[in-house]
């Protein structure tokens, strides 16, 4: 038998919004560091050193954020941390952390640009490059690409009617010439789109209509180059999973009891080494520590054959 995912919490109740403002990045091995909506709009966060505890910190004062809007993360080299998020006008806002420095802001996109109560996901799959996606006013999936000495340029992946402008939008890269996006559809599906280098975006689906709720957050990580898992807020208020092998299929799971997740809350995910995995997400009113804590849960490889199962569904 593999291990079991552990539960932990990470904020006391009633700290931060139950929507879906939470995202995650582990810059180097012995690090991790995870931020999230406060209540009062403030931008908060907490990291994590191995041989010590969780420290809290704010990133930026009350008034900072929608109320609503997600937030995405990426670190692009070991040094430095990259930080995006919703305005409360519909804004796409941005923040970089340089070892040595203190964290600077910056804006990729206007007021109006996106819908305020969405989402946005970000990768950074070579360290010169960074992309950005984020849910159109009108359900198209939006994009943004960077490259070092360049400007931020945008692009569209899908058009409009193509996501639930409310829902999770999430992405890996697992592989240098490659990245992977996934989303809510506007009817509750989970959507997926694939980029190889030299190639185009290529579309398909990896769960039907009503698996996914259309105001929860989405969250994915890639621990080895040959695989890849997706985690997102379910209609019943849980917290679903899947996982991919190459050469297999996609397999979904359930990651949480029923009512444990809040319905527009987010999901955030990192794998810091190839055999861990950590995901946490916004409580909900069955969550442990109750509605609008930070709940969490971590899988560590025993090293077992790949089809034997721990007591959440997922593979070892």
């Amino acid at each position: 038998m593999c291990a079991s995912w552990h539960e932990c919490n990470l904020a006391p109740e009633r700290s931060v919004t139950d929507t879906r403002g939470i995202t995650a990045l582990s810059r180097l091995s012995t690090s991790m560091e995870v931020r999230w909506t406060g209540i009062n709009q403030s931008f908060e966060g907490a990291f994590w050193y191995e041989g010590g505890q969780w420290t809290r910190q704010q990133i930026a004062p009350s008034g900072s954020t929608s109320v609503s809007g997600g937030m995405a993360a990426v670190s692009r080299i070991p040094g430095s941390m990259e930080l995006w998020w919703i305005g409360a006008n519909g804004s796409v806002e941005g923040a970089y952390w340089y070892q040595g420095g203190p964290w600077s802001r910056y804006q990729i996109a206007p007021n109006g640009s996106v819908n305020n109560e969405g989402n946005i996901a970000a990768v950074s799959r070579i360290p010169g490059s960074m992309e950005l996606w984020w849910t159109g006013v009108n359900g198209s999936v939006e994009g943004a690409h960077w490259c070092e000495g360049g400007q931020w340029a945008r692009y569209q992946i899908a058009p409009g009617g193509s996501a639930a402008v409310r829902g999770g939008v999430t992405a890996v890269s697992r592989v240098p010439g490659s990245m992977e996006l996934w989303w809510v559809g506007a009817n509750g599906s989970v959507e997926g789109a694939y980029w190889y280098e030299g190639g185009q975006w290529s579309r398909y689906r990896i769960a039907p209509g009503r698996s996914a709720s259309v105001n929860g957050g989405m969250a994915a990580v890639s621990r080895v180059p040959g695989s890849m898992e997706i985690w997102w807020v379910g209609p019943q208020r849980e917290v679903k999973g899947a996982y991919w092998y190459e050469g297999g299929k996609w397999t979904a799971y359930q990651h949480s009891a029923f009512g444990s997740g809040a319905a527009y809350g987010g999901v955030a995910a990192v794998s810091r080494i190839p055999g861990s995995l950590e995901t946490w997400w916004i409580g909900g009113e069955g969550a442990p520590k109750g509605p609008g804590s930070v709940q969490g849960a971590y899988w560590y490889d025993t090293g077992q054959a790949a089809d034997e199962s721990d007591e959440s569904g997922e593979t070892g």
